[in-house]
C-alpha cells in the first residue's frame, strides 16, 4: 500500500516519531500498516493508557493517536494526564472511536484531543488528519486561572467519506 503524496510531505512524515495507543491488536496492527504506508519515520505502540503514558515520557513523540475507550485508563484520562503537564500542551493527540456521540466529543475536546476520528478510519482519512495535525500549530491560550487548548473551540468527528 502506498499513499500519494508530494515528495516534501514524504520527507517530513519521514522524520516523525507517532505514539499508537490502543488495546486491540488488531488496530494497532492496522494504524502501524498505514502509517508505514505514510512514510512515518517511526511508530512505538502501546496497548493501554497506562503504558501510553510510559512511552511518551520515554520517547516523546511528535503525534498520539489513541483510541478512547479501554481499561483500565482510557485515552481520555491519559490525554487529560499528557495536558497537565504544561511542557506537552502543543503535542497534537488524535482520537480514533466508534464512538462519536456529542458526549464523547465534548469531553474529548475538554480533555485536550486535537482532532476526533470516526471508526472505521481509511487510510485517506488517517493521511488528511495526520498531515493537518502536524501542519498547523495547536494555539494554546493563557490566563490568570487556565493554560491549555481553548475550550471554547469547536471539534467534530471526521469520518471516511464513501
Amino acid at each position: 500500500m502506498s499513499i500519494g503524496a508530494p515528495p516534501e510531505e514524504l520527507a517530513l512524515f519521514g522524520t516523525l516519531k507517532v505514539l499508537v495507543v490502543d488495546d486491540s491488536a488488531e488496530m494497532r496492527r492496522l494504524l502501524l500498516a498505514l502509517l508505514a504506508a505514510m512514510n512515518i519515520g517511526e511508530v512505538v505502540c502501546a496497548q493501554s493508557g497506562e503504558a501510553g503514558l510510559k512511552l511518551f515520557a520515554a520517547e516523546r513523540p511528535d503525534l498520539i493517536i489513541t483510541d478512547g475507550a479501554m481499561q483500565p485508563m482510557d485515552g481520555y484520562e491519559m490525554t487529560r494526564r499528557i495536558r497537565a503537564d504544561m511542557a506537552n500542551a502543543d503535542v497534537p493527540i488524535l482520537m480514533i472511536s466508534g464512538h462519536i456521540g456529542h458526549r464523547h466529543v465534548v469531553q474529548a475536546r475538554n480533555d485536550g484531543i486535537t482532532d476526533y476520528l470516526a471508526k472505521p478510519v481509511t487510510p485517506a482519512l488517517l493521511y488528511e488528519r495526520v498531515r493537518a495535525a502536524v501542519s498547523r500549530p495547536i494555539h494554546i491560550v493563557e490566563t490568570q486561572d487556565y493554560r491549555g487548548l481553548s475550550p471554547a473551540r469547536r471539534l467534530t468527528p471526521h469520518m471516511a467519506r464513501e
